[in-house]
């Protein structure tokens, strides 16, 4: 669907924002998109707000440009919606544009996918009723997401979460959680739930058949307690070897229950949201989003 006329909101916060704004209107006049209306939203609240109105408004394409985070706004707006989605990767880690198969980087292909037209239906996560677009964490990871400033992000990108890392791996105790699904328990003391819907954590895939068009989602988890196991797990992140990991549980399921005994943080795509407990749900194609030609990324 070659959209006529399109609704862009942009997150100012978003790291390449101010680097790259300009760039967006070149792009979206060089690719013959007409704009309709255009947006610079100062927080994420206000970008939510853009959207939401458009797509109330009959808007047949919304472009979102930003992060995880900013996708995370975006999609639980526009879920079961007519509205396309489009993605204009601005962010740190842009982890949700490389499930789609974009290269996270590449903000010409991303237009020119608006210009072509080519749209996919795709799954949400869904935890405690909000949408989520590609992941979201439980217990350690949430802190650190929760830790990390703005400001940092924009200035260090990836690195910031390391240096905020350094608080929460001292401050944070590992927990006990009990997590079901269909056919399945896990009780075990852990420091961080992983749930996907995506098929990247990062750069690396949650699991090695992980897809936005698989009417599941992943989890993963190691029943190591400790803080060198929590290190462990984000060196074997970025190795692409967390399954090989001793104690390292990867699940696939539609529906997820999580609880804990120690009430741990929750966040969506590095946004915060609330508290265990957790009803994880995966909502079939409940997005419509541009996708590059050969299609969604699959495993």
């Amino acid at each position: 669907m070659h959209a006529s006329e399109v609704v862009v909101v942009v997150n100012r916060r978003s790291r390449r924002t101010s680097h790259d704004l300009e760039r967006v209107h070149t792009l979206l006049r060089t690719h013959g998109v007409r704009v309709a209306a255009f947006h610079v939203a100062a927080d994420h609240d206000e970008l939510r707000r853009h959207v939401k109105r458009a797509a109330k408004a009959g808007a047949p394409a919304i472009l979102v440009g930003g992060g995880d985070g900013t996708m995370a706004y975006a999609v639980d707006a526009l879920a079961h919606r007519d509205s396309v989605l489009g993605v204009l990767p601005l962010g740190t880690g842009n982890s949700f544009v490389r499930s789609l198969g974009f290269d996270p980087h590449d903000l010409e292909t991303a237009v020119a996918a608006v210009a072509r037209g080519t749209v996919a239906r795709i799954d949400l996560g869904r935890v405690n009723g909000t949408y989520f677009a590609n992941f979201a964490t439980i217990g350690l990871s949430s802190e650190i997401a929760a830790a990390t400033p703005r400001a940092t992000k924009s200035r260090s990108g990836p690195l910031a979460y390391a240096f905020a890392a350094v608080g929460p791996l001292f401050a944070h105790r590992a927990f006990r959680a009990r997590i079901r699904w269909r056919g399945g328990r896990l009780d075990l003391r852990t420091e961080d739930i992983i749930v996907a819907n995506g098929r990247f954590f990062g750069s690396t895939p949650v699991t090695a058949d992980a897809s936005l068009v698989d009417g599941r989602l992943a989890l993963f988890t190691t029943d190591d307690p400790s803080r060198f196991g929590a290190l462990r797990t984000y060196l074997a992140f970025g190795l692409h070897r967390q399954e090989s990991l001793r104690g390292a549980h990867a699940v696939s399921a539609a529906k997820f229950e999580i609880r804990t005994r120690a009430r741990q943080r929750i966040c969506i795509d590095g946004a915060p949201l609330g508290k265990t407990p957790a009803r994880f749900r995966v909502a079939r194609e409940a997005l419509r989003v541009y996708v590059p030609e050969a299609g969604v990324a699959r495993g």
